[in-house]
Protein backbone atom coordinates (compact mmCIF):
# COMPACT_ATOMS: atom_id res chain seq x y z
CA UNK A 1 0.00 0.00 0.00
CA UNK A 2 1.27 3.47 -0.91
CA UNK A 3 2.42 5.82 1.82
CA UNK A 4 1.17 9.39 2.05
CA UNK A 5 4.25 11.55 1.42
CA UNK A 6 5.48 14.43 -0.76
CA UNK A 7 6.75 12.14 -3.52
CA UNK A 8 3.41 10.30 -3.67
CA UNK A 9 1.50 13.59 -3.79
CA UNK A 10 3.65 14.77 -6.71
CA UNK A 11 3.05 11.46 -8.52
CA UNK A 12 -0.72 11.78 -7.97
CA UNK A 13 -0.72 15.36 -9.21
CA UNK A 14 1.23 14.54 -12.38
CA UNK A 15 -1.01 11.57 -13.19
CA UNK A 16 -4.22 13.57 -12.76
CA UNK A 17 -2.85 16.45 -14.86
CA UNK A 18 -2.31 14.03 -17.75
CA UNK A 19 -5.28 11.65 -17.39
CA UNK A 20 -7.87 13.67 -15.49
CA UNK A 21 -10.03 12.19 -12.82
CA UNK A 22 -13.73 11.53 -13.44
CA UNK A 23 -14.57 15.10 -14.48
CA UNK A 24 -14.38 16.35 -18.08
CA UNK A 25 -13.84 12.93 -19.63
CA UNK A 26 -10.99 11.98 -17.32
CA UNK A 27 -10.06 8.57 -15.94
CA UNK A 28 -12.24 6.56 -13.61
CA UNK A 29 -11.40 6.59 -9.92
CA UNK A 30 -10.65 2.85 -9.95
CA UNK A 31 -8.09 3.37 -12.77
CA UNK A 32 -6.43 6.17 -10.83
CA UNK A 33 -6.32 4.18 -7.60
CA UNK A 34 -4.86 1.14 -9.39
CA UNK A 35 -2.12 3.29 -10.95
CA UNK A 36 -1.30 4.96 -7.64
CA UNK A 37 -1.33 1.68 -5.71
CA UNK A 38 -4.09 2.78 -3.34
CA UNK A 39 -7.68 1.69 -2.85
CA UNK A 40 -10.71 3.96 -3.11
CA UNK A 41 -11.09 4.05 0.66
CA UNK A 42 -7.53 5.38 1.00
CA UNK A 43 -8.24 8.00 -1.67
CA UNK A 44 -11.38 9.09 0.19
CA UNK A 45 -9.44 9.31 3.46
CA UNK A 46 -6.71 11.36 1.77
CA UNK A 47 -9.36 13.69 0.30
CA UNK A 48 -10.12 14.80 3.87
CA UNK A 49 -6.59 16.22 4.05
CA UNK A 50 -6.61 19.79 2.68
CA UNK A 51 -3.22 19.41 0.98
CA UNK A 52 -4.28 16.34 -1.03
CA UNK A 53 -7.72 17.77 -1.83
CA UNK A 54 -6.11 20.96 -3.18
CA UNK A 55 -3.62 18.99 -5.30
CA UNK A 56 -6.45 16.92 -6.81
CA UNK A 57 -8.53 20.04 -7.47
CA UNK A 58 -5.64 21.92 -9.15
CA UNK A 59 -4.62 18.88 -11.20
CA UNK A 60 -8.21 18.45 -12.43
CA UNK A 61 -8.25 22.11 -13.48
CA UNK A 62 -4.96 21.67 -15.34
CA UNK A 63 -6.41 18.63 -17.15
CA UNK A 64 -9.55 20.60 -18.03
CA UNK A 65 -7.54 23.57 -19.30
CA UNK A 66 -5.31 21.36 -21.46
CA UNK A 67 -8.30 19.44 -22.78
CA UNK A 68 -10.11 22.68 -23.66
CA UNK A 69 -7.06 23.98 -25.52
CA UNK A 70 -6.59 20.70 -27.40
CA UNK A 71 -10.25 20.55 -28.41
CA UNK A 72 -10.23 24.19 -29.57
CA UNK A 73 -7.17 23.52 -31.73
CA UNK A 74 -8.78 20.36 -33.14
CA UNK A 75 -12.04 22.20 -33.85
CA UNK A 76 -10.16 25.05 -35.55
CA UNK A 77 -8.33 22.56 -37.77
CA UNK A 78 -11.61 20.89 -38.69
CA UNK A 79 -13.18 24.28 -39.46
CA UNK A 80 -10.32 25.30 -41.76
CA UNK A 81 -9.55 21.92 -43.28
CA UNK A 82 -6.11 20.35 -43.24
CA UNK A 83 -3.70 18.00 -44.99
CA UNK A 84 -1.89 14.98 -43.65
CA UNK A 85 0.22 12.14 -45.00
CA UNK A 86 -0.89 8.55 -44.83
CA UNK A 87 1.62 5.74 -45.18
CA UNK A 88 0.99 2.14 -46.10
CA UNK A 89 3.53 -0.67 -46.06
CA UNK A 90 3.24 -3.04 -49.01
CA UNK A 91 4.39 -6.61 -48.41
CA UNK A 92 4.79 -9.70 -50.53
CA UNK A 93 4.83 -13.27 -49.30
CA UNK A 94 8.02 -15.25 -49.75
CA UNK A 95 8.23 -19.00 -50.45
CA UNK A 96 8.23 -19.90 -46.75
CA UNK A 97 5.04 -17.90 -46.12
CA UNK A 98 6.77 -14.97 -44.41
CA UNK A 99 6.17 -11.35 -45.27
CA UNK A 100 8.77 -9.21 -47.00
CA UNK A 101 8.43 -5.43 -47.09
CA UNK A 102 8.47 -4.37 -50.72
CA UNK A 103 7.94 -0.62 -50.33
CA UNK A 104 6.22 2.02 -48.29
CA UNK A 105 3.56 3.99 -50.12
CA UNK A 106 2.86 7.55 -48.94
CA UNK A 107 -0.06 9.65 -50.07
CA UNK A 108 -1.28 13.10 -49.14
CA UNK A 109 -4.84 13.32 -47.87
CA UNK A 110 -6.84 16.55 -47.79
CA UNK A 111 -9.65 16.94 -45.28
CA UNK A 112 -12.13 19.58 -46.44
CA UNK A 113 -13.19 22.42 -44.20
CA UNK A 114 -16.13 21.63 -41.94
CA UNK A 115 -18.71 24.41 -42.29
CA UNK A 116 -20.55 23.42 -39.10
CA UNK A 117 -17.34 23.66 -37.08
CA UNK A 118 -16.57 27.05 -38.66
CA UNK A 119 -20.02 28.42 -37.80
CA UNK A 120 -19.74 27.13 -34.25
CA UNK A 121 -16.33 28.75 -33.77
CA UNK A 122 -17.35 32.09 -35.27
CA UNK A 123 -20.56 32.37 -33.27
CA UNK A 124 -18.71 31.56 -30.04
CA UNK A 125 -15.44 33.45 -30.62
CA UNK A 126 -17.03 36.62 -31.99
CA UNK A 127 -20.74 36.56 -31.07
CA UNK A 128 -21.14 40.30 -31.60
CA UNK A 129 -20.25 39.87 -35.29
CA UNK A 130 -21.55 36.37 -36.07
CA UNK A 131 -24.94 35.19 -34.89
CA UNK A 132 -27.07 32.20 -35.83
CA UNK A 133 -30.23 34.23 -35.48
CA UNK A 134 -31.36 37.79 -35.85
CA UNK A 135 -31.24 40.05 -32.87
CA UNK A 136 -34.77 41.06 -32.00
CA UNK A 137 -34.09 43.12 -28.92
CA UNK A 138 -36.49 46.03 -29.27
CA UNK A 139 -36.92 48.45 -26.44
CA UNK A 140 -39.85 50.82 -26.53
CA UNK A 141 -40.04 53.44 -23.84
CA UNK A 142 -43.48 54.43 -22.71
CA UNK A 143 -43.74 57.42 -20.49
CA UNK A 144 -47.30 58.73 -20.05
CA UNK A 145 -46.09 61.93 -18.43
CA UNK A 146 -43.68 62.84 -21.28
CA UNK A 147 -44.99 61.42 -24.57
CA UNK A 148 -42.52 61.22 -27.49
CA UNK A 149 -42.50 64.07 -29.98
CA UNK A 150 -42.92 63.37 -33.68
CA UNK A 151 -39.15 63.91 -34.17
CA UNK A 152 -38.37 61.38 -31.44
CA UNK A 153 -40.78 58.89 -33.01
CA UNK A 154 -39.15 59.32 -36.44
CA UNK A 155 -35.67 58.95 -34.91
CA UNK A 156 -36.76 55.74 -33.18
CA UNK A 157 -38.21 54.39 -36.44
CA UNK A 158 -34.87 55.09 -38.19
CA UNK A 159 -32.96 53.36 -35.38
CA UNK A 160 -35.16 50.27 -35.62
CA UNK A 161 -34.86 50.17 -39.43
CA UNK A 162 -31.05 50.22 -39.07
CA UNK A 163 -31.27 47.26 -36.70
CA UNK A 164 -33.27 45.32 -39.29
CA UNK A 165 -30.63 45.99 -41.96
CA UNK A 166 -27.80 44.75 -39.74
Amino acid sequence: MAKYNTAKLKECEEWICIHGLMDHGGALLKEYCAEMGIDEKTHNNWMRKPEYAEIVKCAKETFKSNLTRDLAVSLAEAAKGYDYEETEDIYKTDKSGGKILVRTKTKKVHVHANVGAAIFLLTNLAPEQYQNRQNSNVVVKKDDEHPMSIDEINAEIERLEKLLVE
